[in-house]
């Protein structure tokens, strides 16, 4: 049952984040990517933190939580800011396939820091992954959407590294210590928040100010619905299936994000090529052989 419960909630939080990442590139126009994932914690850490006191035990403490908040600085305030730089440059599409180099990059980390060696069946499912991810991003952008540049691929493969690692912190602190899942959520949401929120605040003069200027300026509805489904529910929901399952199969399972994107966008009428498809089929297919 643990185990289905924890299936279920990374199929869950991959289409709650494909979603969200659709309107978090409405957004994007309007904020440069520090400030979006700083709004984006702002928001969702006090939600968070009303459900941990009412579903979650009392936080103390300790090397684990520690190294959750440390997982949270590199997941959320390196990994979501190099994410929201790659879907400035590169659209949806192509900066959530750039994902799926995540699971391969996790299974280096446990095998470098965990002792845990790759067979030839998962090295081969390493390659695959990394295939199919090439073969989309050389592709040429069709001319409806952004150019595929280096320093976006460069910020989503960042994107992806910063993720892996902190998918593995945080699961090496859940199978060791009890801590329930929204607290975990909770602690690594808060310490990448409040980093962020002294790195922007120390960039320029009058920082918050001109963002609260900027959110009153906009149609909020989807930025919120992003935050509400994207970070609120996505990385609970990501906690809850590493609690359950081991990183890999959750990192497996997040990956399909990209792929519930194809039905959004015909339903959008926005055109998505068959290379694309096809590349994340293959990648898809990689980390299948990778993780399952």
């Amino acid at each position: 049952m643990s185990e289905m419960i924890g299936q279920f909630a990374a199929l869950l939080a991959a289409s709650f984040w494909a979603v969200a990442t659709l309107l978090y590139h409405r957004a994007g126009s309007h904020f440069s990517p520090l400030q979006m994932n700083l709004v984006k914690g702002v928001i969702a850490t006090p939600l968070l933190f009303l459900v941990s006191l009412l579903l979650g035990t009392s936080l103390q403490l300790s090397a684990g939580v520690v190294i959750l908040a440390l997982s949270g600085v590199i997941g959320i305030t390196i990994g979501d800011s190099c994410h929201f730089a790659a879907l400035r440059r590169l659209g949806p599409w192509h900066a959530m396939l750039l994902e799926y180099l995540a699971p391969p990059l996790a299974a280096f980390m446990a095998w470098a820091f965990l002792s845990d060696r790759l067979s030839i069946i998962e090295s081969t499912g390493a390659v695959v992954t990394l295939s199919g991810v090439l073969f989309v991003v050389t592709e040429k952008a069709p001319d409806n959407q952004p150019a595929l540049s280096l320093s976006g691929m460069l910020f989503g493969s960042g994107a992806a590294l910063c993720q892996a690692t902190g998918l593995v912190m945080a699961f090496s602190v859940l199978q060791t210590e009890s801590l329930h899942a929204i607290d975990a959520a909770f602690v690594r949401l808060a310490a990448g928040s409040v980093l962020l929120a002294v790195i922007v605040g120390l960039s320029k003069r009058n920082a918050y100010a001109a963002i609260i200027r900027q959110f009153k300026s906009i149609n909020p509805l989807p930025l919120l619905g992003a935050i509400v489904f994207g970070t609120f529910l996505a990385i609970w929901l990501q906690q809850v299936s590493i609690a359950n399952i081991n990183p890999g199969l959750t990192q497996t399972l997040l990956s399909t994000a990209p792929l519930f994107l194809i039905p959004i966008s015909l339903l959008k009428k926005q055109k998505i090529t068959p290379r694309s498809v096809i590349g994340a089929c293959i990648s898809l297919g990689g980390i299948g052989i990778l993780f399952l």
